[in-house]
């Protein structure tokens, strides 16, 4: 790719080209229906998978575990291979995840994008009936830890199509809301999980099975709605159906005129041939070029922030954190349940802030109020037993972790990963972004139950300081996005400035459809 900002300086002309035309157009009532289907396909499986897992396994999974490993030695599981299996079985749906965010590339480039999230869910499907039949007929908790890394294929594949996906059918106005929606939907999913992790409903050595196969559900409707749900207008378009293009667009917009949808179509395909052979820009090419380095550092920086709070040693650990501070059985599940309650709440009040605040600074508010209260649960945890009121406040420092983390980074994630990249390197940026965001996944899963044995209270110290390390790097060289079209955030980046004008922020655009630069 030539060393020239030609591509970015034409993408920047047609952003400004309508700026005195009528308002972007809005998405359809049938536009919001496909991406909250094809958001929630994925996302909310995911997150039922881990709010369930994190229901059983200090109980019902632990007894499967044991019985199928004497019925099979003669012998009774010890802990260490206990804590092997159990690390194993949390974080390989996170191996899994590494190896699916690498191969979008590859299957971008056989298939379309609808094709690609059928794919994706057909995968999600197959790994549940993996853990539920493997699992319980064999029996075998190996089927249940290869039925997890498969799971996993399927969570780091849409972690990454799924933004492209909204890209490019959302309208550009509304996007930063529907990719907050990914976030959400893990929220969701993973309240889910818990509710129906009780004793009382599935959460039992007879039903156990059940409660795993719910996370199959939200891919089975994508499925079934899959005739009707649209291809990206943008990929017919790229593939010479300019005809198929116009009727997709159309139908995913409000009202639209016939001369709005050419307008946008133009636009679309004008950026297309500016970008050239740069849309397929690889990493290497990347890597070669200063233009695309602190950018890259960026999107890397962002992916390693959302592992490294500790999210995945803290969220998939609640019922053992609660049981270390003294709760038992049940009321560990229901201190858990309310705190994904309440988050699920947080998270949504979240999404309807990220347009008015901007991702940057709700991930700043996380990041404080998440190290703060990782040193506050070090304290709790370390005196709890000689002051027994100390159990509430453990409770008390989970909750505003994971509220914090999922109203802040939880929501501002893929906002501000999509303003960071566009058409000419998203899939590259994503592809190797993506795959250190699972890597990361699986080691602070991996991890955290040998911290906790090893460490005690001490565990989630490390954690603690390294958001008061991404605090700083947010504060400091991430740059605000709120209001501002990805030309300019691209321009911004690359000259090598540190921080936007927070008092300039608010959107100073209202162009067409020609704004969708992710395109």
């Amino acid at each position: 790719m030539a060393e020239t900002n030609g591509e970015t300086a034409a993408a920047a002309r047609l952003l400004k080209k309508d700026e005195t035309s009528s308002a972007p157009l809005q998405n359809s009532n049938f536009c919001m229906y496909a991406l909250l289907v094809s958001v929630s396909s994925v996302m909310m499986s995911t997150g039922i998978a881990v709010g369930a897992l994190n229901a059983l396994m200090t109980g019902v999974l632990q007894d499967f575990y044991n019985t199928t490993y004497s019925d099979r030695y003669g012998e009774t599981m010890n802990k260490e291979t206990w804590d092997l299996n159990l690390a194993l079985t949390v974080s390989m749906m996170l191996a899994g995840g590494f190896v699916g965010a690498l191969s979008i590339r590859f299957i971008l480039a056989c298939l379309s994008r609808k094709q690609s999230m059928i794919v994706m869910n057909m995968t999600n499907i197959a790994s549940v009936l993996l853990i539920v039949v493997g699992g319980r007929l064999i029996p075998s908790y190996e089927a249940m830890i290869v039925g997890r890394f498969i799971m996993g294929l399927a969570s780091g594949f849409g972690m990454n199509l799924i933004p492209i996906v909204v890209a490019e059918i959302c309208s550009f106005s509304r996007q930063p809301f529907y990719l907050s929606l990914i976030g959400l939907n893990l929220s969701f999913g993973g309240v889910v999980g818990l509710v129906l992790g009780f004793a009382k409903v599935l959460g039992t050595k007879e039903l156990w099975p059940y409660l795993l196969s719910v996370s199959a559900l939200p891919s089975l409707i994508y499925l079934v709605s899959s005739p009707w749900l649209p291809e990206s207008p943008s990929y017919l378009l790229r593939n010479g159906k300019r005809e198929s293009a116009f009727k997709t667009l159309k139908k995913l917009r409000a009202s639209p005129k016939n001369e709005e949808i050419d307008r946008d179509l133009n636009a679309i395909d004008a950026f297309h041939k500016s970008a050239g052979a740069a849309q397929q820009i690889s990493l290497s090419e990347i890597f070669r070029s200063k233009r695309y380095v602190r950018q890259l550092i960026l999107v890397i920086v962002v992916f390693i922030q959302a592992q490294l709070c500790g999210i995945n040693g803290v969220g998939m650990y609640t019922n053992m954190i609660f049981i270390e501070a003294g709760f038992q059985g049940d009321q560990a599940t229901t201190a858990s349940t309310i705190v994904y309650i309440v988050q699920l709440v947080v998270a949504f009040v979240g999404s309807a802030a990220i347009d008015r605040f901007g991702p940057k600074r709700l991930n700043i508010i996380s990041s404080a109020c998440m190290a703060a209260s990782l040193f506050v649960l070090t304290v709790s945890w370390g005196t709890v037993t000689t002051v027994p009121w100390m159990s509430y406040v453990i409770v008390a420092a989970v909750s505003i972790y994971v509220l914090t983390w999922a109203g802040g980074e939880n929501v501002a994630l893929f906002p501000m990963l999509g303003a960071f990249t566009n058409g000419l390197n998203r899939e590259t940026f994503y592809l190797f972004g993506g795959g250190i965001f699972w890597i990361f996944s699986w080691l602070v899963s991996f991890i955290t139950p040998y911290f906790i044995a090893w460490m005690n209270f001490y565990a989630f110290l490390p954690f603690a300081f390294l958001n008061v390390f991404f605090l700083g790097y947010v504060l400091i060289f991430i740059p605000e996005t709120r209001g501002k079209t990805t030309a300019e955030i691209e321009k911004f980046v690359q000259s090598g400035q540190t921080n936007f004008n927070l008092r300039n922020s608010k959107a100073t655009t209202t162009t067409s459809e020609a704004e969708t630069l992710p395109l």
